[in-house]
């Protein structure tokens, strides 16, 4: 039996306009759940944004994408209304965790998914098929992202007079100076200089040297500690590339889309090394935990607040130097974890790798964009991050023996006991020249590395 369809059905501008408003709304969405990662206090809250903020940041791709087939042969650009900026930037003044996780899964969700099927009920089955089938791929992960984002909620009532206060800037969303998709989103409305974790959470001590496991390769407990600093890491290392994005919406589009797929990334790690640390009998918070790769790469007293310089510097130490370190360390660790039967942590640490190269590829990319693509602005400035950023380092260590001489004469201990369990010294990390080359590092950057002594290049590996 042939469908019947009805005479008319929206035009091709018509659906473009809808499809943009979609593609605007995915793309704030992305935005909110970056700009807010850092704030929320649980770790499962954290992980599902940074998931989300990914696939959200793929479906406005993707929208964009057609939005744009749909304007073709005409000279004028789907726009969204500056109203409806204003309803999610408000979403983005939420206050509190919970008003925020409301206004998003009990709110916008619902609205998101009835204007997608609005889409496919008047838009031309036959005309706008690509736009169907896009909508048809999307719902399923938008209906279980919805439902495991109502599971973050503390199950208290939403705060009704918020929600109003929402529902009649929704009402008014197609109001205002038209905006593009480009240049649409609104300027951040926070700065979080230090990141949120679980009440009652134990920290180490700024200046010290945090935990110290003796024998990481052997010793149950040591394995634990060594998994424990690598959640630690996954977790403020999305909550930086998060905010990296959020505070710089005037970057370009693709740079967004790295930074999605980064904090994506690191999610998924920290999930991996979660079922590592479980499987020896222990969970995150049973050691003290460390911001310090959030906290500590933040703000710099030589980058005015909120620049791009402050962007770069982020950037430069984060992804180009400590990524960087994180492809010689996993090449190094890999081979050793299998050598003693550690498949488990191998197999992880190989996955890891291969998304290490990425997300170093991805700095090296955008802090040369920053600097015109000048490979020696590019080294000048990674040692003037990198010198401001040890000495930075240095000096709260000094405060820190001064005055915890005990604790830091323990660290030293623990460090030499770490010594004699690998044979009376610390084993040198190789640098993993096929995975820097992999990810873009020149000779230039490679050389800069070892001269710092932090690696050491094998020129027999080469």
């Amino acid at each position: 039996m042939i469908a019947k369809h009805r005479a008319a059905y929206w035009s091709p501008s018509q659906a473009a306009a809808s499809l943009v408003q979609l593609a605007y709304l995915e793309r704030s969405l992305a935005n909110l759940l970056a700009g807010w990662a850092v704030k929320l206090p649980s770790f499962d809250a954290k992980l599902a944004f940074g998931m989300q903020m990914h696939r959200s940041m793929e479906r406005a791709t993707y929208l964009r994408s057609r939005v744009n087939g749909l304007c073709h042969a005409t000279a004028s650009e789907a726009t969204v209304a500056a109203g409806l900026r204003s309803v999610l930037s408000h979403v983005d003044r939420a206050q509190t965790p919970a008003r925020l996780v409301a206004a998003i899964y009990r709110w916008l969700y619902p609205r998101l998914i009835a204007l997608y099927e609005t889409h496919l009920s008047e838009t031309d089955p036959d005309g706008d098929r690509p736009s169907i089938d896009l909508i048809r791929s999307f719902l399923p992960s938008l209906e279980k992202e919805r439902h495991e984002g109502l599971s973050l909620s503390s199950g208290r009532a939403a705060d009704k007079p918020w929600l109003r206060e929402l529902e009649e800037l929704w009402n008014r969303r197609t109001a205002g100076e038209p905006l593009s998709l480009a240049n649409g989103l609104w300027d951040p409305v926070d700065r979080v200089p230090a990141a949120v974790r679980p009440e009652g959470s134990r920290f180490g001590e700024s200046g010290s040297l945090g935990l110290l496991p003796v024998d990481p390769v052997h010793d149950k407990r040591d394995i634990g500690m060594f998994l424990h600093k690598e959640l630690d890491e996954e977790f403020t290392t999305l909550e930086l590339i998060a905010r990296n994005s959020y505070e710089h919406p005037d970057m370009p589009w693709a740079f967004h889309r790295d930074m999605a797929r980064q904090a994506s990334d690191e999610a998924r790690h920290a999930v991996m090394i979660s079922r590592l640390l479980t499987a020896r009998g222990f969970r995150h918070g049973d050691f003290a935990l460390t911001t310090s790769s959030y906290d500590g790469i933040y703000a710099f007293e030589p980058c005015e607040a909120g620049s791009r310089r402050e962007l770069l510097w982020r950037m430069l130490i984060r992804q180009t130097f400590m990524e960087g370190l994180a492809i010689d360390n996993l090449g190094y660790e890999i081979g050793h974890r299998r050598s003693v039967g550690q498949t488990d942590i191998a197999a992880v640490f190989e996955y890891i790798l291969r998304d290490e190269v990425f997300h170093a590829q991805s700095g090296l990319r955008w802090s040369q964009e920053l600097l015109g693509s000048d490979p020696q602005a590019v080294l000048k400035e990674r040692d003037e991050a990198i010198r401001y950023f040890t000495a930075r380092a240095e000096a709260a260590r000094e405060s820190f023996v001064m005055n915890n001489l005990d604790a830091a004469l323990g660290e030293l201990a623990a460090i030499e006991a770490g010594k004699q369990s690998r044979g009376g010294k610390l084993p040198e990390r190789p640098l993993n020249r096929i995975g820097r080359v992999q990810a873009g590092y020149t000779g230039e950057d490679i050389s800069q590395i070892v001269s710092w002594s932090y690696a050491v290049d094998d020129p027999v590996a080469r």
